[in-house]
């Protein structure tokens, strides 16, 4: 920080400035200590300095910043000394003029300070495509296919750094605590879903929402998940997993944290799994209808490792697999029995 010229810097150049949204924000003892030795040497931008602090406070305030008299007045100062600067008979049109366009700027920066607070996010991955996205503090979430994260656009400044899900993405949460024994504003990671809360500070762990059920899947870290719909909480350590039904009961889960990663490497991994829910995950990852003209091959139980890099590769499996023909019709796929 030493070497920025802060003594140059406008109330703009403030608001631009990381480190000082760092220190306003979250207010760190190194942060304190270097401004309150900057401001002591009484710079001649301190006033810009002062309203920067002002409003970010106010944006970051759930209550109403009081603006003191001494202020105000030393604003209406400047604004008089300003009307000095032009002729005498132009007096009462600039004294308009400056505080129509006051108005309008207030207006203005009200309106973008609303859409950018309140405002959402939404990054989609289509069926047959994956992302990689990158949130504003750091932290990466690799989204499955069909799948749906959101998060606002004020991130950075909100109590709780918090995305919802649906689908499947696989996150890691960069960690911002500082102090182990304490989680400061902004700190605390929110994963949400329709079925779960996943709180973390700083981990990697799967999370999976479809059809009203939910797997959550630790593989670094620690984490703790609510169900939404009985309140109850659970501690995972790694390698650990946990399912919900849609009742938000915990459920019987045989498969490993291994299968439930494994679509980070375009595989699917079985074991004693039904057809039925193979082409259940095949549907919601490339957006087709699967129709089998034999109900009992949807029983058949399968095990093994199946490629999911593309729907060619998985219909190729199934095909030899089941023994069976392929017919597509536009977004719908027959599996018929071979005569």
């Amino acid at each position: 920080m030493t070497s920025k010229l802060y003594h140059l810097f406008q109330t703009e150049d403030f608001l631009a400035d990381d480190d000082f949204l760092r220190f306003v924000k979250y207010s760190y003892p190194d942060d304190v200590i270097f401004w309150s030795n900057w401001t002591e040497k009484s710079p001649e931008n301190i006033q810009a300095y002062r309203n920067a602090v002002i409003q970010l406070k106010l944006i970051l305030s759930d209550s109403e910043i009081v603006v003191s008299p001494s202020l105000r007045e030393n604003l209406l100062a400047d604004i008089n000394a300003s009307i000095n600067q032009f002729e005498r008979k132009r007096k009462r049109k600039r004294i308009r003029t400056i505080w129509l366009s006051g108005a309008a700027s207030i207006i203005l920066v009200a309106t973008c300070l609303s859409w950018y607070f309140l405002s959402t996010v939404v990054v989609r991955a289509d069926y047959a495509e994956d992302l990689l996205v990158h949130l504003p503090d750091g932290s990466e979430v690799r989204m499955n296919k069909n799948s749906t994260l959101s998060y606002a656009r004020a991130f950075n400044w909100k109590a709780r750094r918090e995305v919802s899900l649906d689908g499947e993405a696989y996150f890691k949460v960069k960690h911002l605590n500082l102090t182990p024994d304490q989680i400061k504003r902004g700190e605390l990671f929110v994963a949400v879903t329709n079925g779960v809360a996943v709180q973390v500070l700083g981990t990697e762990f799967n999370l999976k929402d479809r059809h009203h059920k939910t797997n959550v899947t630790l593989i670094k870290g620690k984490i703790q998940v609510q169900s939404k719909k009985t309140g109850r909480q659970y501690m995972l350590r790694p390698g650990e997993l946990i399912d919900f039904d849609q009742e938000g009961v915990t459920v019987q889960k045989t498969q490993t944290a291994e299968a439930q990663t494994a679509w980070l490497s375009g595989k699917l991994i079985v074991s004693q799994t039904k057809v039925s829910d193979i082409l259940q995950e095949f549907e919601d990852l490339y957006g087709y209808t699967v129709i089998v003209d034999n109900p009992a091959l949807l029983q058949k139980k399968i095990d093994g490792a199946i490629s999911i890099r593309s729907e060619e590769s998985l219909l190729f499996t199934l095909k030899n697999i089941l023994d069976v023909d392929i017919k597509k019709e536009g977004k719908t796929i027959y599996l018929k029995n071979r005569n």
